[in-house]
């Protein structure tokens, strides 16, 4: 055999094996049936043969996303699963997997939030709404940060542009609400309330909000829709 091409058929032939590595096909059963750390294994095997390997690539970031589910402190598998799924995109930036990275950076944002550190957590829905700008749930997180932090003109933008989104989605609706309140827009606010109160009913914060507001309503307390107030 020609030595010279000795080198492309073994780098042909363990191609070949590592597209067709039962490994893989290992990985995804024990994924599809919660045991993450056999399905790690699996992946992390393929992984070895073939660093751009797409689909081992994204079995190994929803294996390490199980784990981090199955515990809450454990961070690392939190960041390793993002790597992953970051090196999935990266891969193939034509694949379906944007949902799903973009969902995972809005979760990580809530766990980042949770502990108190909100730049980090914006930093995180600024990518998962890179990733989906048709996803409502870091909009709102995002908003609600901003919200809270008093940067009200961004919040808005945020809050609005979800609602403009999804027009029937209650937290939108009632985020939207809360910052007209803030802006003494009682009447708009009366109004989102009552549109997010249809599609959740027994919500008690939209009963409370919304009680509020018509009360307001009702006794006539200014409230011009039109006023730019600086809240409360």
């Amino acid at each position: 055999m020609n030595r010279h091409l000795q080198p492309l058929l073994f780098s042909l032939l363990a191609t070949i094996i590592a597209c067709n590595s039962p490994d893989m096909h290992k990985g995804t059963i024990a994924l599809e049936l919660g045991d993450y750390s056999m399905a790690i294994r699996f992946f992390a095997r393929v992984l070895e043969r073939d660093p751009a390997h797409f689909e081992a690539r994204l079995g190994m970031g929803k294996s390490l996303l199980q784990r981090a589910f199955d515990n809450r402190n454990d961070t690392v598998s939190w960041r390793q699963a993002i790597m992953h799924l970051e090196a999935a995109h990266t891969i193939d930036s034509t694949a379906d997997v944007h949902g799903l990275l973009s969902q995972v950076w809005a979760e990580r944002a809530s766990e980042l939030l949770h502990a108190g550190d909100t730049l980090a957590a914006l930093e995180a829905l600024t990518r998962a709404i890179a990733l989906d700008p048709q996803s409502t749930e870091p909009l709102n997180l995002a908003g609600i940060i901003y919200f809270r932090t008093g940067k009200t003109d961004k919040a808005l933008q945020l809050f609005e542009h979800a609602a403009t989104i999804d027009t029937i989605n209650p937290t939108s609706l009632f985020n939207l609400g809360m910052l007209y309140w803030e802006e003494k827009r009682t009447k708009e606010a009366h109004d989102l309330w009552l549109r997010a109160l249809k599609q959740s009913p027994q919500d008690e914060d939209f009963l409370y909000w919304f009680a509020v507001a018509e009360k307001n309503l009702r006794n006539g307390t200014p409230a011009d829709s039109e006023s730019k107030g600086s809240g409360r």
